[in-house]
């Protein structure tokens, strides 16, 4: 570790990684804090929580001071970035999530700062449209300029209503998680990009993604609302119908076609099934316990008391953060239990945007 950010790959026998490997992007280097945080403190060792914590440090210091948004892909070598996109779903949207974590874990307050500072950015940068009541969705966008580099969005971001849970903005998580809803009743599926603009699928591939069980599991956890179950029953038959195969579930090649793909991904049993399977277990152990977190790869991790009264300092945070109409899991209106999560109105907004009959 000669710098402060990994190599992507390195050659077990050699030693170093190949020249044509110096692309690093955000989430990889941005998601190690938790696992080698708990590593080094289990082993009394504290080089693991040293290197994470220094490829954290330098992903934030290679923001742009201005718009405080960091870019997609880090060049190891020339020591900048090599795609200056900014985004929350691939090559991104862990480090977000990592970020709000460590600090629910450890209690660390510059991690706390850190993800405040994005999440505003975010929230300033990327919301389109950026009037409030409509339904919206987060543009890719440059880092320096804050202007939109393409029109599509890609199921990795559905990962960021989750975020959004965590950190007690669940209003705006229950309007998001609406659009994936629309992509999931559009397709029986979420394709790896949809192009906003032209309202139509731009990659088809589907590959048993997780994101989307997990962001409705976690809306389910936080407000106890019926829907959240009905759409994992939504996701659920989905799968039944069109992913299950001789010898476990397939990944589809295209969300048009349905066709399949010889392919189960590792994290379709440690995720998908898990986050679909606590949904419905309401019972389950797990779903009465406030003192463990997931990791990205839906691993638990358990947290100490110290982590655990730092949890209600976030809470408290959240709600006083300049976001309209918030709540949060312990707020959550009553009256809201009784009817669907959003109005009418706003389904068919969301429907009108992505261009599916209802």
């Amino acid at each position: 570790y000669q710098r402060r950010v990994r190599d992507p790959r390195v050659n077990l026998r050699r030693g170093k990684s190949d020249i044509y490997n110096r692309d690093m992007c955000t989430a990889g280097a941005g998601t190690l804090i938790l696992e080698f945080k708990m590593l080094g403190r289990l082993v009394g060792d504290p080089t693991f929580e040293s290197v994470a914590e220094r490829a954290m440090d330098r992903l934030w210091e290679m923001r742009n001071r201005t718009t405080d948004l960091i870019g997609n892909v880090y060049d190891l070598e020339r020591g900048e970035w090599s795609d200056p996109m900014s985004g929350i779903g691939a090559g991104i949207d862990s480090y977000f999530e990592y970020l709000l974590k460590s600090y629910v874990m450890f209690g660390n307050e510059n991690d706390l700062h850190r993800f405040n500072t994005y999440y505003s950015a975010i929230e300033r940068h990327m919301k389109r449209p950026r009037e409030g009541g409509d339904p919206f969705y987060y543009a890719n966008v440059h880092m320096d300029t804050g202007e939109v580099q393409n029109h599509w969005i890609d199921s990795l971001s559905a990962a960021f209503v989750g975020v959004q849970v965590l950190h007690g903005d669940l209003e705006t998580a229950i309007h998001h998680h609406a659009l994936f809803y629309g992509l999931w009743l559009k397709y029986d599926a979420l394709p790896e990009r949809f192009n906003w603009e032209r309202r139509m699928c731009e990659y088809s591939l589907y590959p048993l993604r997780p994101e989307f069980a997990e962001a409705t599991y976690l809306l389910y956890q936080a407000t106890k609302h019926p829907f959240y179950q009905y759409v994992g029953e939504t996701i659920y038959t989905s799968l039944e119908r069109f992913n299950r195969a001789k010898c476990g579930y397939a990944t589809l090649n295209s969300v048009l076609s349905k066709k399949q793909e010889d392919r189960m991904e590792s994290f379709f049993l440690s995720e998908t099934c898990k986050y679909l399977y606590l949904l419905f277990d309401t019972d389950h152990p797990l779903n009465r316990r406030e003192d463990f977190i997931f990791t990205t790869e839906g691993h638990l991790l358990r947290v100490d008391r110290f982590a655990r009264e730092r949890m209600n300092v976030l809470n408290k945070e959240a709600r006083t953060a300049n976001i309209s109409h918030m709540f949060t899991c312990e707020t959550f209106p009553r009256t809201r239990q009784q009817t669907a999560p959003f109005s009418d109105e706003f389904w068919s907004q969301v429907a009108t945007m992505i261009n599916l009959s209802v």
